[in-house]
């Protein structure tokens, strides 16, 4: 068997949002925006996002999108995430959605680049969503400045 040397990424899964069932976050059906301009102080590359449902979400025809954004609210988008009422419907269900391998370059950001996430217009509310999104990301060993 093969000796391990250091690993060529680390990778972190970052909460970027606690969804308690709150009016605003899974109920409406306009434009949003969840967290604004995340700085996280250091260079990695969003490798996805995932949402862990905390409770047994409600709503006929529930469907509502959120996007991952590189560079603020109105930056780029590197992944978009779509939670219907099937994928979150018990506790412990989770949604994920990768970047893509072409959008790779873009998923980039460093120590002054903000992360972000929006929830689109349109869609059918939830009257009930509860959870945490989470984004992974992988870093490369850095060396001290």
């Amino acid at each position: 068997m093969p000796r391990e040397k250091a690993p060529f990424v680390n990778r972190h899964t970052i909460p970027i949002l606690v969804a308690p069932a709150v009016t605003g976050i899974g109920d409406g059906t306009g434009a949003l925006t969840l967290v604004d301009t995340l700085v996280l102080g250091y260079t990695a590359r969003v490798e996805k996002i995932r949402f862990i449902s905390g409770s047994i979400a409600t709503g006929s025809g529930a469907t509502q999108t959120y996007k991952l954004r590189v560079g603020g609210a109105t930056g780029t988008v590197v992944a978009t995430l779509t939670l219907t009422l099937a994928t979150v419907n018990a506790v412990g269900k989770y949604v994920e959605a990768s970047v893509a391998a072409a959008d790779s370059a873009t998923a980039r950001f460093n120590d002054l680049t903000g992360l972000s996430l929006t929830r689109d217009s349109g869609g059918t509310a939830f009257t009930k969503l509860e959870g945490i999104f989470e984004v992974v990301v992988a870093q490369k060993p850095q060396a001290r400045r």
